[in-house]
């Protein structure tokens, strides 16, 4: 269990660490911030998702328990955040939303699979269709509260058209359709597909080096609700959906994963509650060193 939890920490610390002193020195030019991002949102992690759900069994992609158990953990958090600060911390529709955001995005495309795969190398498959869940759902839903503006068809149709969205709707409709992938090509893919992980966290780094640390009440809650209720939620949903073995362990390690950068940056693009998104994934990022250990240590005794 040490070894698996070390596995799992030891290369998102060293890289994310990599990619923090590259920053914090600005080691790289001006703009290599976002040409990463961009390089691992629209290239690498969406050929690796695609290649993880063509491989992947139908009978997993078509599995209502883990799909339902899943939905309630990500967009139930979603929602509670969006709540608690609507309603306890009197804040508008759009920083609700986004705090709801903050609370209950976790970062799968960065941190999801060195963490999987401590439970083994079909994890990724819960990186698939968590991404879709939030992508599909509750990102929509964010910003049609935010004001996005073109109402929620336009705003679901930009959703679909992102590489990270139809390559593993893709990926999964050639699954269940039985259509494989030939090797020569799926060889070619998995090259730029094992480029993801490495530079997803190098990009996190950099993008926490540019975050300044503060702890005030929106922060602590978001931290909370991200790192502790939300793995709380999902495990009690996997357990109420008759999961068990790994398909449990995968839904609950999706949320005890940190807050996801994408967060603060939509913020910042909208000017709504950027500050507190950024400062809400950096403490979620931090704390969850120690979520991210209790979690892989629990999968050792749950069924």
């Amino acid at each position: 269990m040490i070894a698996a939890i070390a596995g799992a920490l030891a290369p998102i610390a060293l890289v994310v660490l990599l990619g923090w002193f590259a920053g914090r020195r600005a080691l790289l030019p001006e703009g290599a911030k976002a040409a990463l991002a961009a390089f691992v949102v629209k290239f690498a992690l969406p050929l690796a998702l695609f290649l993880a759900a063509v491989d992947s069994d139908p009978h997993d992609i078509l599995n209502p328990p883990y799909l339902a158990a899943l939905a309630v953990g990500l967009i139930g958090t979603w929602a509670a955040g969006l709540l608690v600060s609507r309603l306890l911390l009197r804040r508008s529709v759009p920083e609700a939303a986004m705090q709801g955001l903050a609370a209950g995005f976790p970062n799968m495309a960065y941190a999801g699979p060195p963490v999987l795969a401590a439970v083994g190398s079909g994890a990724i498959l819960a990186v698939v269709i968590g991404n879709l869940i939030v992508s599909l759902i509750v990102m929509p839903a964010t910003l049609v509260l935010l004001g996005g503006g073109g109402g929620t068809g336009r705003v679901l149709l930009h959703a679909v058209r992102q590489p990270l969205v139809f390559l593993p709707v893709l990926g999964a409709v050639l699954a269940l359709l039985g259509i494989h992938v030939p090797d020569l090509l799926a060889h070619s893919i998995d090259e730029i597909g094992k480029a993801a992980g490495g530079a997803a966290l190098f990009t996190l780094g950099l993008i926490l080096a540019g975050i300044t640390p503060r702890l005030d009440r929106d922060v602590i809650v978001n931290v909370l609700m991200k790192n502790i209720v939300q793995p709380a939620l999902l495990l009690g949903a996997g357990l109420a959906f008759g999961l068990t073995g790994s398909a449990l362990h995968e839904v609950f390690l999706i949320g005890v994963l940190p807050a996801a950068t994408a967060v603060p940056t939509l913020a910042l693009a909208h000017e709504i509650y950027a500050d507190e998104a950024a400062a809400s994934v950096l403490a979620s990022t931090l704390f969850s060193v120690f979520t991210i250990s209790a979690g892989i240590a629990l999968t050792g005794v749950l069924p």
